[in-house]
């Protein structure tokens, strides 16, 4: 049975050749009862891991000092030294932990709490020198090894140059811009980063996210989330980490853009940001869809506005979501029995209709004129296809008949061949609109069709055409 330990290194794989081997040396120590060794190989496996850190630091060249060569002369040159690296590690952390106004030039890495990291580190660090050196008598048993475990599982992550945060964000920066290049990188890095900034951040991990989207925004072309680089948000999204998942669920769900984006490959995401917030469907994503844009998928649009309806209608007030934005969505919906029936149990279609096209009905000479333009773009194609998808009702019938009805007065003082044209052209639009949707009007419950005498001419014309 594998011990606890164990299962975390198979898990983060934080070690390197050379510390992996120590450590496990200590847990064939631990298993036979050599608790003392096991301690001892343990420790070394800890400092093993700082050293080559902070060898294999990418960015330890940038630090800038008063010798220009520092890195190399200093940082490199005495952690290669086989007599001198183990006590020079314990002079950079010392360093590291110093009042900022005494900070020497090696304090190299940054810690959060300073104080608290200094005061364990030193804990430890004087077990072990009591245990290789026999000053004192001091009694190592299974407890020991197994806290000292539980002191690496916790803080192995926070020991990197410059600190853990900016580490990782250097990382996980690196590895979403080459994700596409697997000769490059190693996929498999990202689950173990993940497990530091669980580590790090717990519950605060939003305020990582935060930084980590900022420093790939400007590569990203507008789209974080790409074909290419999928895998490397499922790691973090699917994790088994919910503080992380949640942080980076709430960076996402506080900007439109993101969340469309993310959307589109985890539609997961609609639900872990109403668990996290409420009010996310009423406060933020209704206005985002009512915005909508048309840079943004169509499909996407009626995807979300979908699930809504589906799931959360009693979050979701329609009247502040239609709009001529996003009327322009049209064109991108593909219907089916289970979509028309939700839209139009919510009057979708009639309020793109009757409500942000109501300009359609105005058919006085001057009105027809001043929306000239709108009859001959996309907004009446938008029009004709709500129609088309439309569950007709007596109001909807009365929208129309009245409107003809008006056209008919007003024609009859039109002497303005383009006036004259207007007025033709939106009798010809009505009645295809009403031929088109023929079988559906003649379905309409309580209504006699005869009362509404221009809708009725022209079903009467379509059945004598036959």
């Amino acid at each position: 049975m594998k011990l606890r330990i164990e299962k975390w290194v198979e898990e983060t794989n934080p070690f390197g050749d050379s510390a992996y081997e120590l450590f496990e040396e200590s847990v064939r120590c631990y298993k036979i009862g050599a608790y003392k060794s096991a301690f001892i190989m343990s420790y070394l496996s800890f400092k093993t891991t700082i050293k080559y850190r902070i060898l294999g630091c990418s960015y330890g060249g940038e630090l800038v000092r008063k010798n220009p060569k520092f890195w190399e002369l200093e940082i490199i040159k005495n952690l290669d030294n086989d007599d001198y690296w183990e006590k020079f590690v314990n002079e950079i952390i010392d360093a590291s932990c110093a009042n900022k106004k005494i900070k020497e030039d090696i304090a190299i890495l940054h810690f959060k709490n300073e104080e608290q990291i200094k005061t364990d580190y030193n804990y430890w660090k004087n077990i072990r020198n009591d245990c290789a050196h026999a000053k004192r008598q001091i009694t190592i048993d299974s407890s020991t090894v197994e806290c000292f475990w539980n002191y690496m599982i916790d803080n192995l992550s926070k020991f990197y140059v410059l600190g853990g945060e900016e580490y990782l964000l250097r990382e996980l920066k690196n590895l979403y811009e080459f994700f596409r290049y697997p000769d490059i990188i190693e996929h498999e890095k990202v689950t173990h980063l993940i497990d530091d900034v669980n580590v790090i951040y717990k519950k605060n991990s939003k305020e990582f996210f935060v930084k980590l989207f900022q420093k790939i925004r400007k590569s990203a072309n507008g789209y974080l989330v790409i074909d290419s680089n999928l895998n490397f948000w499922k790691a973090i999204l699917e994790s088994d980490y919910n503080d992380v998942k949640n942080g980076l669920v709430e960076v996402i769900s506080n900007d439109a853009q993101y969340f469309f984006n993310f959307y589109n490959y985890f539609p997961q995401l609609l639900e872990m940001s109403y668990s996290l917030n409420s009010k996310f469907i009423i406060e933020e994503l209704s206005y985002w869809l009512k915005e909508y844009s048309v840079y943004n998928s169509g499909k996407t649009f009626w995807v979300i506005l979908l699930e809504i309806l589906d799931k959360h209608s009693k979050h979701v007030n329609i009247d502040k979501i239609v709009s001529k934005r996003n009327i322009e969505m049209l064109k991108s919906f593909e219907p089916d029995e289970r979509t028309l029936r939700i839209l139009n149990s919510y009057y979708v279609f009639k309020k793109y209709i009757l409500e942000v096209s109501s300009w359609f009905f105005k058919t006085d000479s001057e009105s027809q004129y001043d929306n000239f333009s709108n009859y001959s773009s996309k907004d009446y194609e938008n029009i004709e296809i709500c129609f088309d998808y439309l569950e007709w009702d007596i109001e909807c019938i009365k929208a129309i008949n009245d409107a003809l009805c008006n056209l008919k007065s007003s024609m009859a003082f039109r002497t303005n061949y383009n006036a004259i044209w207007n007025g033709r052209d939106f009798a010809d639009k009505c009645s295809r609109i009403i031929c088109n949707n023929k079988n559906k009007i003649e379905k309409i419950q309580d209504i006699n069709l005869t009362d509404y005498s221009y809708v009725w001419e022209i079903l009467s014309n379509s059945i004598n055409k036959k």
